[in-house]
């Protein structure tokens, strides 16, 4: 309680806040056309909305706290023609000029209206950041945020700028909804739901916090004023002639993907000012994996007839051969948003809700489908914002939230279905073999549920400054449990010498079925200052973190068994809680109407997943010399890194520019692990902070806006991304092998190390009629550990390079106006060409098409070939998906 205590108090004391960023500010100047003098008292309104503000004597003016997305700005003066300013775009956390010239109405020309362009440099970027709109969502060839995210420069395959993938934090309108348990999204909000979502990769202000390598910060729609709409659904099929990876789709297949969506909102007849959005999705897909049914579940391995002769035996297999999908899913989605509006104030409250069901491939049971498990899970995020604005440049936000995330898995329903299996049943007696029968027994249930209060205050001070501050608290309930069927009589025989078998599950708080519920607290706050000057742009700002477990550990931790032979038997004390402080500060310098220059540094925390916080949390470590316990460590510190950035905009031909950036991470305090020994002389693997790493690289992008019917944008990323080992269970799983790898604490390319990755974007047509987009791909070969067989006898981590990797993705629109409603039919084309990329490699070749260990095999005794085994689909990219459909808007 003290703790807590402490870390209310020092919030008070640093008067600070974290909020993300859910708006952006229109700011400028109105000047005489003829005379060029400053007009006072020229008004500026969002057409459609309640926000507008007046010049002041410099003809100056500023409107804050506006949702980002297209707006039309009206701009009027008494004795001068109004002018009309058509799409101006505001966008997260950036401040859009709007400057004008008004005509003296002496001069006849009537209302002026002029068509904003976006301008191709933004002078106040302080660090790397892409907005994707919602009109760039729809001519993209993606049906997730997640495929969106991935074409961002410096983005490979989830990890941001040569980060792990669980270092990103992700904010729908201005809640986190990362999973606090593994990293992640808990939640994901659907395409058309999307107003805007901004992408950090580079450095960030001090208002996000819980992330090391990125943001990704959604904002959702609000209904407006009249009422819009649309139905759109689509069907697919995946379509590949590499049947010995991908048997079964060789031809269309009425089982592929099938989408449904539907989006409507507006104002409602009840109450004014009262609106609404509402977002709806069905998608199910039987995957692109498919198993053989050659053995059921209730099938053994071979049995050898004849003692004297152990290369004969017989299969026990009963399967039909019928092909089984074995990564399906399905999903249903909902998104809603009620908003009301107030002179001063504003309420809504927002609802995100999904539901999941899916299997994984395994590719031991390619033989016996039906064994693998299922997997749900279902979120549900209810928000409730309020915000209060007495003047026009000072606002503040009260946000309240709750997130219940809720993830379980099993085969069957039924903990005790006599369907299940021993353990133990169909594993293969030689090497490269299907299993012959058995299924997956385990099962889990993870519960989390987080309440969210969060207070912000933005205020302009002055022309210069913009200050925001705030506090937030997050408070969880963790709820996990895991449990594994067992042979409950092992070892045990009956009367006539034969085995007896009772399946059932161990007692709880036991090796294979272990449950604890967890309740810990995070308090963060920040304090900001945006700083805008005509020779430069200043984001400067503190944040403070603070985090406790709130649980218990052993005062001695080579007696986590509680020995009365040893030391501290029985003792336990309270973890520790933990704080930082990060200072950010970013600096841009507008060097001309077509150019800017910006710098970047920042410290950056992030508190280890929950899951090794707690893990085996009641410390039962197997009574052996051998390496096979592992537990938590709720005293884990925040992972730390420091990241510099320096980057250049600039214009180079009209409507050409390019952007130049160099950046360098240097990350400590890495989730790692060690080897303890009790006084027995059992050891364990535990959780702590040990690894490092480091990221330096050069992005180079090329934009040309959309102009003549097309536009294009094309990335190119060097970096190099080192550390001492890419996965926090390396030092385990290196002792855990027989025998023990000794490997040299050292920096070595970590796993996604991708050299070179260029990505290229191009859109060509009329929007208004048709478009035709591609993205295009490449990836230098990602680093693999080479077998010790085939490298001189000497294991190098990461000293081997996989193949390179290329893909094109297509989207095709076709529009249409017919009784007043617009239509539009797609097409849409995953890896175009089929191209086999090779993610995953065996050691021995660097090749996923050949093991050369198999050399050494002995004859399967199965219903396999050596090669049917090495063939692994998921070690290679997705086959071609064609999909069709069509969208109805209003």
């Amino acid at each position: 309680m003290r703790r807590i205590i402490f870390a209310l108090c020092a919030i008070v004391l640093f008067s600070t806040a974290v909020f993300a960023g859910t708006t952006g500010k229109i700011a400028g100047r109105i000047i005489d056309a003829e005379t060029k003098e400053p007009l006072f008292g020229a008004n500026i309104v969002l057409q459609g909305t309640n926000f507008g503000a007046a010049t002041d004597f410099e003809g100056e003016y500023y409107i804050n706290n506006i949702s980002p997305g297209y707006y039309t700005v009206i701009i009027s003066s008494v004795g001068y023609h109004k002018v009309t300013i058509e799409r101006v775009m505001v966008r997260i956390d950036l401040t859009t000029r709007v400057d004008a010239e008004l005509t003296s109405t002496a001069i006849n020309l009537g209302e002026i209206v002029i068509q904003a362009k976006q301008p191709l440099i933004t002078k106040d970027l302080t660090s790397s950041s892409a907005i994707v709109s919602a009109e760039d969502i729809k001519m993209m060839p993606v049906e997730n945020i997640h495929q969106v995210i991935n074409l961002q420069a410096g983005v490979v395959g989830g990890h941001f700028r040569g980060g792990r993938s669980n270092e990103v934090a992700y904010l729908i309108d201005g809640i986190s909804v990362t999973d606090v348990f593994n990293g992640g999204m808990s939640v994901e909000v659907e395409n058309s739901s999307i107003r805007q979502m901004e992408v950090i990769s580079g450095t960030f202000n001090a208002e996000y916090g819980q992330a090391m390598s990125g943001i990704v910060n959604i904002v959702t729609k609000d209904g407006g004023s009249k009422y819009e709409g649309s139905v759109s659904a689509y069907v697919g099929s995946y379509l590949s002639n590499r049947s010995d990876f991908f048997p079964n789709l060789n031809k269309i297949n009425a089982d592929g993907p099938k989408d449904v969506q539907f989006n409507f909102g507006g104002p409602t007849k009840l109450v004014d000012n009262l609106t609404f959005f509402v977002t709806g999705r069905y998608y199910k897909d039987d995957g692109y994996l498919y198993g053989k049914r050659v053995f059921n579940t209730s099938d053994d391995r071979p049995i050898f007839p004849n003692p004297q002769d152990p290369t004969f035996y017989i299969n026990r297999n009963t399967g039909d051969g019928e092909y089984v999908p074995m990564n399906p899913g399905d999903k249903l989605s909902l998104n809603g948003k009620i908003s009301y509006s107030l002179e001063n104030w504003r309420f809504s409250y927002s609802i995100f809700w999904d539901d999941n069901w899916n299997k994984y491939y395994n590719h031991a049971y390619r033989q016996t489908p039906d064994a693998i498990k299922n997997h749900y899970r279902t979120n549900t995020i209810n928000n409730i914002q309020i915000s209060f604005y007495p003047t026009q440049s000072t606002y503040s936000t009260l946000k309240i939230s709750n997130n219940v995330h809720k993830y379980w898995g099993y085969l069957y329903a039924d903990p005790y279905d006599p369907r299940y299996v021993e353990p133990n049943q169909g594993t293969p007696i030689t090497g490269y073999t299907f299993n012959s029968g058995g299924n997956e027994s385990d099962r889990y249930s993870r519960h989390t549920n987080t309440l969210l209060a969060q207070w912000n205050i933005e205020s302009q001070l002055s022309k210069e400054h913009k200050v925001k501050l705030g506090v937030e608290g997050r408070f969880h309930e963790l709820y996990n449990h895991s449990r594994s069927i067992r042979n409950l009589t092992e070892g045990q025989l009956d009367s006539l010498n034969q085995p007896i078998f009772t399946l059932g599950y161990s007692a709880e708080n036991t090796k294979f079925n272990g449950t604890y519920t967890r309740r810990p607290i995070e308090i963060s706050a920040f304090i900001q200052d945006k700083m805008e000057y005509d020779i430069m742009i200043i984001n400067a700002g503190i944040r403070y973190d603070y985090f406790s477990a709130e649980t218990e550990l052993p005062v001695d931790l080579r007696n986590p068994l509680n020995n009365p032979n040893f030391p501290n038997a029985n003792t336990k004390r309270s973890s520790e809680g933990e704080y930082q402080f990060s200072p950010r500060l970013g600096v841009s310098f507008p060097i001309s109407d077509k150019g800017a220059i910006h710098f970047s540094y920042g410290h950056f925390f992030q508190i280890p997943t929950f899951e090794n916080l707690y893990s085996n949390y009641a410390y039962i470590i197997d009574q052996t010399t051998s390496l096979s316990s592992i537990v938590g460590n709720p005293e884990l510190k925040a992972q730390k890194t420091v990241k510099y950035e320096l980057g250049l905009q600039q214009v180079v031909f009209p409507n050409v520019s390019v952007d130049v950036t160099l950046y360098y991470s240097d990350i400590r305090n890495l989730l790692g692990m060690e080897i303890k020994s009790t006084y027995e002389g059992f050891i364990y693997g535990r959780y702590v902070n040990r690894d490092y790493g480091n990221v330096k690289g050069l992005i180079l992008t090329l934009d040309k806006r959309y102009s003549d019917y097309f536009s294009a944008k094309v990335d190119y990323t060097y970096q190099v991304a080192a550390g001492n080992a890419s996965d926090p269970m390396t030092v385990y799983n290196n002792n855990a092998s027989d025998p023990p790898v000794e490997v040299t604490k050292k920096t070595v390319p970590l796993n996604w190390d991708q050299s070179h990755t260029v990505n290229l974007s191009l859109t060509v047509g009329d929007p208004r009629d048709w478009t035709a987009s591609m993205v295009f791909s490449y990836g230098s070969g990602m680093p693999y550990s080479e077998d010790p067989r085939y490298s001189q006898g000497v294991r190098f981590e990461n000293g081997g390079r996989k193949p390179t990797t290329m893909n094109v993705d297509l989207r095709a629109n076709k529009n249409f106006r017919i009784f007043g409603l617009d239509f539009s039919a797609f097409l849409l084309v995953y890896n175009l060409f089929d191209i086999a990329n090779e993610y995953g490699v065996y050691g021995s070749t660097g090749r996923a098409t050949t093991d050369l260990n198999t050399k050494f095999a002995s004859p399967v005794i199965g219903l396999n070939t050596i090669d049917d085994y090495v063939k692994n689909p998921t070690l290679y990219s997705s086959p071609r998906r064609i999909s069709v459909g069509f969208n109805v808007g209003f």
